[in-house]
């Protein structure tokens, strides 16, 4: 069944649309992450589902039911914000109960025992007495989601609850968030910019640019089948690297170009680069030289920054530890030609890859710097 649905949602504040015509059905159970940049509207989407933001058009219902016009109190919505939003002067259990007694008519035993069956599901019982300046910032953040869930409302939305915390515990509490959404059979929606955190605990990321969603689908589906330039270039850690081909002159990154569309722009993720010359003669292997202005480590693993020719930007290659190159060394890469990803300029929608699209290097050769 359908928990959560928006359909033809627009969303403006005086000259700027923040919204433009958001469609997403949200399943029962099911926790999904509203993905994007910073002004992306993600975070405008998250107030209209919980009532704080009305809908200049448009309309949202959970479990068929309409909500437009009704207030955020009377929703049923848990919410968890970046900011925790503990009142200072309570302990933790005040801040768990004061929400059951008063919003859902509890009585104080009954808000007491449901906030201690909660605490001690996420193993926080020992600070239901402390009050907030008692406490860390990951204690702060389990607690106001403790409060949160203590409600049983059916749709939890999370408003980036992890960015502030440091990343050792923003790990682990991913972790456990998802765990506990889907112990208790919340249906979850949960915003963030951060990509690591929708792939990890959302089932369905709904990729959102300039109030627009641009693409729904499973982190897998994301990362393997972008449907536009702007998911190809946000997704992935590093993401794909995008080389815009010369609309006249045909010219690009790899070599001059033989056949296929003129306004494209083409597209390899870092881990389809490899360091070396390739097999020398093969129309297959499209290659590239540069030099190395950037290493990062990520443990196994090294990104490799690499400049080509005049271009200010460089692009990513993802390499084992074994075999790095030094900053300033100058390196050939080379991809085969069906991972090279080919996109329109125009509709910035994908075409099928290189060798799909009948397109070849005028001369399988270098690139040169």
């Amino acid at each position: 069944m359908t928990a959560v649905q928006i359909s033809g949602v627009t969303k403006t504040f005086g000259d700027v649309t923040a919204l433009a015509d958001i469609d997403l059905d949200v399943e029962t159970g099911e926790n999904i992450a509203i993905l994007g940049p910073s002004g992306s509207g993600k975070s405008t989407l998250l107030r209209i589902i919980a009532g704080l933001e009305a809908v200049d058009t448009g309309e949202i219902r959970f479990g068929g039911e309409p909500q437009n016009g009704i207030p955020p109190e009377k929703r049923d919505v848990a919410i968890v914000f970046q900011s925790y939003a503990l009142y200072p002067h309570l302990s933790s259990r005040e801040n768990i109960t004061l929400g059951l007694r008063h919003g859902k008519k509890l009585s104080r035993a009954e808000a007491d025992a449901r906030a201690t069956d909660i605490a001690t599901r996420m193993q926080v019982e020992h600070l239901l007495d402390r009050k907030p300046r008692q406490m860390s910032g990951g204690q702060r953040q389990r607690i106001a989601l403790a409060r949160a869930l203590a409600r049983r409302s059916n749709i939890v939305l999370l408003d980036e609850p992890l960015s502030g915390l440091d990343a050792q515990l923003h790990a682990s509490l991913r972790v456990e968030i998802a765990g506990l959404l889907q112990s208790v059979g919340a249906t979850g929606i949960n915003v963030t910019h951060d990509q690591a955190d929708a792939m990890a605990m959302a089932s369905r990321i709904a990729v959102i640019n300039k109030g627009r969603i641009e693409q729904l689908g499973t982190p897998d589906e994301l990362y393997r089948q972008p449907k536009t330039l702007f998911v190809a270039g946000f997704v992935g850690t590093p993401p794909m690297n995008l080389f815009r081909v010369d609309p006249e002159t045909r010219t690009s990154r790899f070599g001059p170009l033989l056949g296929g569309d003129d306004a494209i722009t083409l597209g390899v993720r870092p881990e389809r680069f490899h360091l070396g010359e390739g097999a020398l003669h093969s129309s297959e292997i499209w290659r590239v030289d540069g030099r190395v202005v950037l290493i990062e480590p990520t443990g196994r693993e090294r990104i490799v920054h690499v400049q080509s020719g005049d271009s200010v930007e460089s692009f990513a290659i993802l390499v084992g530890s074994e075999n790095v190159p030094a900053i300033g060394e100058h390196v050939t890469a080379w991809c085969e030609r069906s991972h090279v990803h080919v996109y329109s300029n125009l509709t910035e929608q994908p075409l099928g890859n290189a060798r799909e699209r009948g397109i070849d290097i005028h001369e399988p050769a270098l690139a040169h710097s």
